[in-house]
C-alpha cells in the first residue's frame, strides 16, 4: 500500500491506530464486513423483474437481517424499564398512524384481550382526546419510525405535560418525539433501502412491540391459555357452522 500513497508502512500503521484499530489486519476485516453488508443491502432492493423465487429469497433475507440489526439497536436497560412502567400502569394509551398505526392496533388488541386496559383509536383526533383523559398513573406508548409524525408528537407532548410517562418506538434520537419521551426504544434506520424502508421499519417496530407485550405479560403466561380459550369460545359463536 505504501507505494500507492507515498508514505512509509510505519506511517500507515500509526494512522490506522489513530482510527481506533490495533493494526491493518483488524481494519481490513472490518472494511470487508462493511462492504459485504453494503452489497447485501443493495442486492435486497426489489426489482420489477424479480421472479417469485427471487422475491422469496430477498424478503426472507430481509427478515433475518432486520432481526440482527434490531438486536444491536436495543438497549436492555431501557427495554426493562419500559416493561416495568407498562406493568405498573393503570392504563395504556397508544399513539400511531399509518404503518405504525397497524402495530398500535395489534398491540391494543392483544393487551385488552389479556386483561390490560388499553386505549387506541384509528381516528387521530379521537386519539388526542384520549390524551386529555390520561393521568400520571397511566403510560403512553408512541410509535413513529421517523419521530416527526405530527399526530404522534402532539399526543406525546400533551401527555408528558400532564405528568404521564411516555415510551416511544422510533429510529432517530434527534427528533421531537424523542424529546417528548421519557423512555426511547430505538429501531435501526433504513435510509439505504429506500424502497424497502417501510417494510423493514414495520418488521422492527412489530418485534419491539412483541418484546414489550411478552415482557409485560410474562408473569401471567400460565393464565393466558385459559383467556385464549375463553376468547376463542366467544368468537366461535360468530362463525358459520351450517355448511
Amino acid at each position: 500500500m505504501e507505494p500507492l500513497v507515498g508514505v512509509s508502512a510505519a506511517t500507515i500503521v500509526r494512522f490506522v491506530q489513530t482510527l481506533g484499530y490495533s493494526g491493518m489486519s483488524e481494519m481490513r476485516v472490518e472494511l470487508a464486513q462493511q462492504i459485504k453488508h453494503d452489497e447485501s443491502a443493495v442486492e435486497l432492493v426489489l426489482d420489477k423483474d424479480d421472479s417469485i423465487s427471487q422475491l422469496e429469497i430477498k424478503i426472507l433475507q430481509l427478515y433475518r437481517d432486520s432481526t440482527e440489526g434490531l438486536r444491536e439497536s436495543l438497549n436492555d436497560i431501557q427495554m426493562d424499564l419500559a416493561v416495568k412502567k407498562i406493568k405498573d400502569a393503570k392504563r395504556i394509551f397508544i399513539l400511531g398512524v399509518g404503518t405504525s398505526g397497524l402495530i398500535a392496533y395489534d398491540l391494543y388488541h392483544r393487551f385488552n384481550r389479556y386483561g390490560k386496559t388499553t386505549f387506541y383509536e384509528t381516528d387521530a383526533h379521537m386519539n388526542l382526546e384520549f390524551m386529555l383523559q390520561s393521568t400520571p398513573d397511566d403510560v403512553i406508548l408512541a410509535i413513529s419510525y421517523s419521530g416527526i409524525t405530527r399526530e404522534v408528537v402532539i399526543g406525546a407532548e400533551s401527555a408528558r405535560e400532564r405528568g404521564v410517562t411516555v415510551i416511544s418506538i422510533l429510529s432517530d434520537p434527534k427528533t421531537p418525539l424523542e424529546r417528548a419521551s421519557d423512555i426511547s426504544l430505538y429501531i435501526p434506520r433504513t435510509e439505504n433501502l429506500v424502497r424497502l424502508a417501510s417494510l423493514v421499519s414495520r418488521i422492527n417496530a412489530m418485534m419491539v412491540s412483541d418484546i414489550l407485550f411478552y415482557g409485560v405479560m410474562q408473569e401471567k403466561l400460565p393464565d393466558m391459555g385459559e383467556k385464549i380459550n375463553d376468547s376463542n369460545r366467544l368468537v366461535s359463536k360468530l362463525k358459520l357452522n351450517d355448511f
